[in-house]
């Protein structure tokens, strides 16, 4: 009876500290790149530098956000709630999908049913996937009725101290 009460604290203190990081999560870093066209005949390359990759997991929430970028100012920043392989949907809400040319006003994805990032690896090592967006043409804070496509390919890999 004397070893009760010690192995109950114990059995309590290790469900306690296992349960602690539920909903913290994680984030990982990494790297990467988008090797892209903008509507079929123009290349768009951008770099996913180590911060501007985040897989976060978690018990509420599991989404992947990638942020490409190059010198000129272009950017497309791409996020999936709950990616799995094949097609997935990128997130159109608030502005977390979005595309930015020459460091004009960012452009929001208008034809969301035909806009996916297919995941054909993802994994703890590697993250790639097909790109097919298509967004409003923006200058300024003017956009018009016509579409920018964006295709291509994303590849992004996990720094080794986070696998």
């Amino acid at each position: 009876m004397q070893f009760r009460f010690p192995t109950l604290f114990f059995g309590i203190f290790l469900l306690v500290t296992a349960c602690s990081d539920i909903n913290s999560g994680w984030t990982v870093d990494g790297g990467g790149y988008m090797k892209l066209t903008i509507n079929g005949d123009e290349d768009l390359d951008l770099t996913i530098d180590p911060d501007d990759g985040d897989v976060t997991l978690r018990s509420n929430k599991h989404y992947v956000t990638f942020l490409g970028k190059n010198r000129d100012g272009d950017a497309l920043q791409i996020m999936v709630n709950k990616p799995e392989l094949g097609d997935n949907a990128p997130v159109t809400s608030s502005g977390y999908t979005y595309l930015v040319l020459g460091n004009s006003y960012p452009a929001h994805i208008i034809d969301t049913d035909s806009s996916y990032i297919k995941f054909d690896q993802k994994d703890s090592i590697l993250w790639s996937a097909d790109v097919h967006l298509i967004f409003n043409h923006c200058y300024g804070d003017e956009c018009d009725n016509d579409r920018v496509i964006i295709t291509g390919r994303m590849r992004y890999w996990v720094d080794p101290d986070d696998r």
